[in-house]
């Protein structure tokens, strides 16, 4: 019978230790580590098992070695190395190759070479004996090695050919990685981004070459994508040998669960255990020399498009880096605080439009006068006593859909309309005390006044219950999904919130509006990461999971005097989505208030690269936030 062997495929720091782990815990599979070094590095240098044993002393390997006829023999031993290093060298590659159109060219099918292809054979039908198990996984990655595999009698091979974004295993071979398994250097070898680069090239090429066949026997899989679903991923592989149906050792979509292996060699990694979480490490993007970006990028260029990867990857600014859409520094005056808005207008306008520009921050002079003239009109011919006026707060996260809801509630004549800008309520975006707040709604004839107090979404129920006005006031919390709004951020404003979690990361959030009414366990969750690594995508992504989290934080989810408002509802159905707002501020429904508004589907817009943990997060609470809304629907229709 046959001895399944799932082979891994590629380059060195491909992720590949991690991903024989995670099926290495599989009921029935066994991760045998890179067992193409057993013999040197196992036996003859005495280096340590997963377990922590030196190989000879492991009970499996021990076990193995002994039914497998003893394959330390001297003369068993020498046998399968010399053939390791006839069929393994790079210089041996066109004829592995030309071996798929010619088989007596390929040196792993050479007659002499029989003995050590049949102790192969007994090697990995020993392991499956030991072990138990119906499918053994090799990560020694190496196509040469696997070629010498498919010609072993005994032996069902099937490959999973993992690659990786080369400027991010040529940054990681140049990283110094700690060797703690017993060997005589104290750290893994590290080449240079050329050198890196070339093996890249040639060891995938091979392997794209030597491994074709249908999904039964060669996937290929890019490291990117395992990390992005690690359960759908490792399932897919399962799905090779008939397992697909297998427990996985998952505590959620991105957190796995190891324990000891007997793996005999392979990364460091290997002697790792217990919970692990799947991200990608995207270090590179910040950490990366340019000059050696560009190297690896050319020398890899024709596979880098053949695998789905740019030429020119999206890259990492270090928060030491200054860009023009960066907040203005402490106590810069005004004139230079003009001209950075202006030149930061500008470029924003000429990335997205300038009418987008003219719309968001109504510039359009005749618009603004046909506003100004419909509510004189109505002040004339609805004359109302002053006090009388009911406050509504439009809440929430910056590019969440707020200033399409503005500009269609400002359309109403009947609302008096507040926004950040105006420096009679505002003061650099945050609310002047509630003294001035109750007395401009105080001296209102409006029906309604309209305050967009964005940076002040914290202090919604303070608003609410402190300002002690006539007509009680009533809250709007705008959110949208978190790609949308991530994309909109980053073009805005580039890093910022990047900036701004480094600062309250490092104990400076007290006089922050962005830090006010943080839960410790919020505090705690932005304690934990690395901004130095991070992308502006992921902090955005986590300043969405952080200010919007504030809506069941500070209980606006039990009050009827706050209304949920999807950006992506009043997109997809804006008839619906506006009455429902008007429902609740006893506003009449007209057509006008929404004719701003382009309907269109949700559409299905490819995900940002966020890191996994941060995406896991904006689930959970974008979940949250579409029950509490669809909460709030059910109760109004009733």
């Amino acid at each position: 019978m046959s001895t399944v062997v799932l082979y891994i495929a590629g380059t060195g720091r491909s992720g590949s230790t991690v991903l024989a782990n995670i099926l290495g815990e599989v009921e029935g599979v066994f991760a045998a580590g890179e067992v193409r070094y057993l013999w040197q590095r196992g036996l003859t240098e005495g280096r340590l098992c997963g377990c922590g044993l030196p190989v000879r002393e492991c009970p499996v390997w021990s076990r193995v070695l002994s039914s497998a006829g003893q394959l330390d023999d001297p003369e068993r031993a020498g046998a399968i190395v010399s053939m390791l290093q006839r069929t393994g060298r790079i210089r041996n590659l066109p004829a592995v190759i030309a071996g798929t159109l010619v088989p007596r060219l390929d040196p792993a099918e050479s007659h002499a070479l029989a003995p050590a292809r049949a102790a192969l054979g007994d090697l990995y039908a020993a392991i499956a004996e030991v072990t138990g198990c119906r499918v053994i996984v090799d990560s020694s990655k190496l196509p040469a090695y696997a070629n010498v595999l498919a010609a072993t009698p005994g032996i069902d091979l099937r490959v999973v050919h993992l690659i990786r974004d080369p400027r991010g295993a040529a940054h990681s071979w140049a990283s110094k990685k700690t060797l703690a398994d017993g060997a005589a250097r104290a750290h893994m070898e590290q080449i240079g981004p050329a050198k890196s680069a070339v093996l890249w090239d040639v060891w995938n090429l091979a392997g794209g070459v030597l491994f074709k066949g249908g999904a039964d026997r060669y996937l290929r899989l890019r490291y990117e994508d395992f990390v992005a679903d690690p359960p759908g991923t490792v399932r897919s592989i399962l799905a090779m040998v008939g397992m697909q149906d297998a427990d996985l050792p998952f505590a959620n979509a991105h957190e796995a669960r190891t324990s000891p292996n007997h793996s005999v060699a392979g990364n460091p990694d290997r002697l790792r255990h217990g919970v692990i979480t799947l991200r990608s490490d995207d270090r590179w993007r910040a950490a990366m020399a340019p000059r050696n970006r560009r190297l690896v990028s050319t020398l890899t260029s024709p596979l880098l498009l053949r695998y789905g990867y740019p030429l020119r990857p999206a890259v990492n600014r270090s928060p030491a880096d200054e860009t023009i859409f960066d907040r203005a520094p402490a106590g810069e005056g005004t004139a230079s605080r003009l001209a950075r808005r202006v030149r930061r207008h500008l470029r924003w306008g000429r990335t997205e439009g300038f009418s987008r520009l003219v719309e968001e921050d109504e510039l359009n002079p005749v618009t603004r006068a046909r506003v100004a003239a419909a509510k004189w009109e109505w002040r004339r011919s609805h004359p109302r006593p002053a006090g009388l006026a009911t406050p509504v707060y439009l809440v929430g996260l910056q590019r969440s859909g707020t200033n399409m809801l503005a500009r269609g509630l400002d359309i109403a004549p009947e609302f008096e309309v507040h926004n950040e800008n105006d420096k009679a309520v505002f003061d650099h975006f945050l609310l002047r005390d509630d003294e001035v707040v109750r007395r401009v709604v105080m001296t209102s004839r409006h029906q309604y006044v309209l305050f967009k107090p964005l940076c002040d979404s914290h202090r919604v129920d303070h608003l609410l219950d402190a300002l002690d006005t006539p007509s009680p006031g009533r809250a709007i919390w705008a959110y949208r999904d978190v790609d949308g709004r991530v994309r909109s951020a980053v073009s805005k404003f580039g890093r910022n919130n990047l900036l701004t979690l480094r600062d309250i990361a490092a104990g400076k959030g007290a006089a922050m509006w962005q830090a006010q009414r943080l839960s410790k366990a919020t505090l705690d969750e932005i304690g934990s990461y690395d901004y130095m690594t991070m992308t502006p995508e992921t902090a955005a992504a986590l300043f969405w999971w952080i200010r919007n989290g504030l809506y069941f934080e500070t209980g606006l989810d039990r009050r009827d005097d706050v209304l949920l408002a999807s950006y992506q509802d009043m997109l997809a159905t804006p008839v619906p989505a506006m009455q429902a707002i008007c429902q609740f501020l006893g506003l009449t429904y007209r057509p006008a208030l929404i004719e701003h508004i382009s309907p269109r589907g949700p559409g299905s817009p490819r995900q940002l690269d966020i890191d996994p943990r941060v995406r896991a997060l904006c689930d959970h609470l974008q979940d949250r936030l579409d029950e509490a809304l669809r909460g709030q629907r059910d109760g109004a229709a009733a």
